[in-house]
Formats: structure tokens, C-alpha cells, sequence
């Protein structure tokens, strides 16, 4: 496997249901995709062939908290952007270094948007958040989504670096609790503001003006 123009993607599904439409969906957007059910096979392709990003569905697993610690584990020595599908809404605790969770199919385009801004970038979104994951709704996200400027989400700092490598956002928000209390000093940007989830849309406007 050569690496394409907008890389390596890897995907696992344990039933292999989205598998088919993940590798015609991104095969034909030029990047190179290997899909498997098996995810020890994954991760010795993996050490083979370094991808640079993998997506792993977890609406088949019977208990998504221990396959994924499992995962980090044997993965300790790879080092990738985790885009993890279909998390439980009740009763999971979100493992710290997933990149970002996504519910699908209704995320397409947003699971494209972030598999080119973590791969070839130059993507102007207006802001990029960093934020710890939560399956519940709250002001900050009902602002955000509700408004006019587009942005990127994240949930770990290590992704937030690597986004900021790849693309130039006019502001960053850091979402204000113990876990990126330091990631201000991490990220290289000159407009990085803290929130709050309970922040609406007009103490989000002040950051932006």
C-alpha cells in the first residue's frame, strides 16, 4: 500500500456493515483505505504501514470501553488519530485519546471534513474547539451550531496540535475544565480563549470580534 495524496485511512467495524461504503466514499476522494473486522489485524497493519488516521465503529461491540482501552494498549507504540463511531449514551466513559466521536451515517460530511483537515489541511474553519466529549446537548454547542461561523471540534490536545500543523482557524476555544487546563501553553496560536459549556452565543461573539 502506497500512501495517496490524502493518505492512509483506516477502518474497522466488527461486522464489516459500514465498511463498503467507507472504502467507495474515500477511495474516491484519493485517499487509501483498508478495512478489516479484526482488530489485532488492523493493528499489525498498522506497524506495517503507519495510517494517518483510523476510524473504529463501535455500535456492534458489546463493551466499547474495554475494546477500546484493549486498543490503546496493544497501540501504545503507533501513533494516529482515533475517529471513534457510535459511542453509547449512557453508562461510557469517553476514553481520553479518541480525537473526536461521531454518531453515522448522519456524519458523512463531517467525518470528511475531519479526515481532510487531519490529513492534507488547509481548511479555514473560523474556530477550532477543544473540548471533552459529552453524548448530552449544551449551550456552547446549540450556540456554535445555531451560528454563522464554522468550526472544528476535538477532544484531546495532541489532536488540537495536529490540526493546528494542518490549518489556519481565526480562533480557538478551549473548553474550561481540569483535563486542557495547561493546552493553552501547548498550542501554537496567537487567539485562544477558554468557554464554558454554559456559554451562549454572545459570550462566544466577544472572542470573535
Amino acid at each position: 500500500m502506497q500512501t495517496s495524496h490524502n493518505g492512509n485511512v483506516f477502518f474497522y467495524d466488527n461486522r464489516r456493515g459500514f465498511l463498503p461504503a467507507f472504502a467507495d466514499i474515500y477511495d474516491s476522494r484519493a485517499f487509501k483505505t483498508f478495512g478489516t473486522d479484526n482488530i489485532y489485524q488492523l493493528l499489525l497493519y498498522a506497524q506495517a504501514i503507519k495510517p494517518n488516521i483510523t476510524v473504529i465503529n463501535l455500535q456492534n461491540e458489546r463493551r466499547p470501553a474495554e475494546m477500546l482501552d484493549s486498543f490503546f494498549n496493544k497501540a501504545a507504540d503507533v501513533n494516529f488519530p482515533v475517529i471513534a463511531l457510535n459511542p453509547p449514551t449512557e453508562n461510557f466513559s469517553a476514553h481520553p485519546k479518541i480525537t473526536r466521536w461521531l454518531n453515522m451515517p448522519a456524519d458523512f460530511s463531517i467525518l470528511t471534513d475531519i479526515l481532510e483537515s487531519l490529513t492534507h489541511g488547509n481548511k479555514t474553519h473560523r474556530i477550532m474547539l477543544l473540548d471533552s466529549y459529552s453524548p448530552h446537548g449544551d449551550a456552547l454547542h446549540e450556540s456554535l451550531n445555531n451560528s454563522r461561523y464554522d468550526y472544528f471540534e476535538v477532544h484531546n490536545p495532541d489532536s488540537a496540535a495536529l490540526y493546528l500543523q494542518k490549518n489556519q482557524p481565526d480562533t480557538v476555544l478551549i473548553e474550561y475544565s481540569p483535563e486542557f487546563v495547561s493546552a493553552r501553553h501547548t498550542l501554537n496560536h496567537q487567539r485562544i480563549f477558554y468557554v464554558d459549556r454554559h456559554n451562549n452565543y454572545a459570550e462566544i461573539e466577544k472572542f470573535l470580534a
